[in-house]
């Protein structure tokens, strides 16, 4: 018994080609290298016992210099990077490796040569 190929009907909508979008691969994120990164001070505002010690010791095996960490004595509610003119990127990079969601500029009696971390009672690491 012959069998019959599908019939292909022609279709009244006129073929436009395909439109081809170049496929950019996802950035990566920006990274300082380390021998670039200033040095960092670690704060503890909170009761939390050995807190600044345990974020120096995740900021170094980051890559980070830490150059003191002690207690913090003053209102601060978020914990926050804070860093002093031209060093918001390095902000963002210290703030994105330690895990703090807040970065912000550096406050009057804070070191002008380095960014300065001031832990609160929201840090969940």
């Amino acid at each position: 018994m012959p069998t019959s190929a599908p019939v292909e009907t022609p279709s009244a909508e006129p073929s436009t080609p395909p439109i081809l979008t170049p496929v950019v691969p996802p950035s990566k994120p920006t990274t300082i290298p380390p021998s670039q990164r200033p040095a960092v001070e670690v704060f503890n505002n909170t009761s939390r016992k050995g807190l600044a010690e345990d974020v120096a010791i995740r900021a170094r095996q980051a890559g980070w210099v830490v150059a003191g960490r002690d207690n913090w004595h003053g209102k601060i509610v978020t914990s926050t990077v804070y860093y002093p003119p031209g060093m918001q990127a390095e902000a963002t990079q210290l703030a994105k490796d330690i895990g703090i969601g807040s970065t912000k500029t550096a406050l009057p009696n804070m070191k002008k040569d380095r960014l300065s971390v001031i832990l609160t009672t929201d840090y969940a690491g």
